[in-house]
């Protein structure tokens, strides 16, 4: 039997092990996601909002954070949760800094 495709602890990437440490803590993560996530997208939609941005802005920066919070709270694997955080974070940070400058 091939064995080359089989892997073990020594060949996974830091992030994989990462997100294997961050099991142990899932709930407290799923929080923590819903809670930062959240409040984010309602900072960037306020500037968004308040700068008369184009409304697909605000479609984008509520999408993200709509998909974060459904990962979240439907208990999604520990990996969609914090990508899909990530990409929520990345999302907003973006929008905010567009409309803030």
């Amino acid at each position: 039997m091939d064995t080359t495709f089989k892997t073990t602890e020594k060949h996974q990437s830091a992030y994989e092990n990462w997100i294997k440490k961050l099991n142990f803590s899932y709930f407290g993560i799923i929080s923590m996601t819903i809670l930062v996530g959240s409040i984010l997208g309602g900072i960037a939609a306020m500037y968004i909002l308040k700068n008369d941005a184009p409304i697909w802005q605000l479609g984008i920066c509520m999408s993200s954070t709509i998909a974060n919070n459904v990962a979240a709270i439907g208990q999604a694997p520990t990996k969609w949760v914090i990508n899909l955080f990530l990409t929520c974070l990345a999302i907003n940070i973006i929008f905010i800094l567009l409309n803030v400058i």
